[in-house]
């Protein structure tokens, strides 16, 4: 399976947190370095590829819920790239370590 970006061991491992919280479900980039135990640097950049390659949609919450804390940025696979990332992470990591993240509240679609 070819990707139209470059496909790192720290990109398998964002994917294989957003393909797990597929299927409507978003995560937090905090989330996202937690469940990776990458850095938050790394993390972005990786999320930032599939961002402007078209494979991950990203969202501004309207407000946190502890109003005292800024907004976070929500990501999630777009439903027409789930079975592109499962076949890169078949191809890529056909033993692949699973990890485990909680989805967001769910993706506001109007």
């Amino acid at each position: 399976m070819d990707a139209p970006f470059r496909i790192t061991p720290p990109l398998l491992d964002v994917l294989e947190v957003l393909v797990d919280a597929a299927r409507g479900d978003e995560l937090h980039g905090w989330a996202i370095m937690k469940a990776t135990g990458r850095t938050g640097p790394t993390v972005y950049q990786v999320l930032d590829r599939l961002t402007r390659a078209e494979w991950v949609e990203a969202r501004w919450e309207e407000r946190h819920p502890d109003g005292n804390k800024p907004r976070r940025r929500f990501y999630r696979i777009k439903p027409d790239k789930y079975a592109a990332a499962i076949a890169v992470l078949a191809a890529r990591r056909p033993a692949a370590k699973r990890v485990s993240a909680k989805p967001a509240l769910g993706w506001d679609t109007t």
